[in-house]
């Protein structure tokens, strides 16, 4: 059975020892609820359970596929070496 302190502050909620240990998913789900949780021991606060701080990863920019695509495509020929291609192609004919 939960029960919440009230302090000058915000409400905190508490679970007994035997609670932690018994139903702890209940305790768990309280935590996420309330934020901090007093555990108690024979009535009296004896711990302070809270979730630790969550890392915030930096977004990283999404890959630029089209300067990839360009960086791996092969160059083009210019127009003087095409036309040397196609000239070297039909000697050969």
């Amino acid at each position: 059975m939960f029960h919440t302190m009230r302090t000058a502050a915000t409400a905190t909620a508490t679970a007994t020892i035997r609670e932690l240990r018994t139903d702890f998913r209940s305790v768990k789900r309280r935590m996420e609820q309330h934020g901090k949780i007093v555990i108690t021991d024979h009535g009296e606060p004896a711990y302070l359970l809270q979730p630790l701080p969550r890392k915030v990863e930096p977004c990283s920019a999404p890959p630029d596929y089209y300067a990839r695509l360009l960086r791996r495509q092969p160059k083009a020929l210019s127009a003087a070496d095409t036309r040397q291609f196609w000239e070297e192609e039909r000697d050969d004919r």
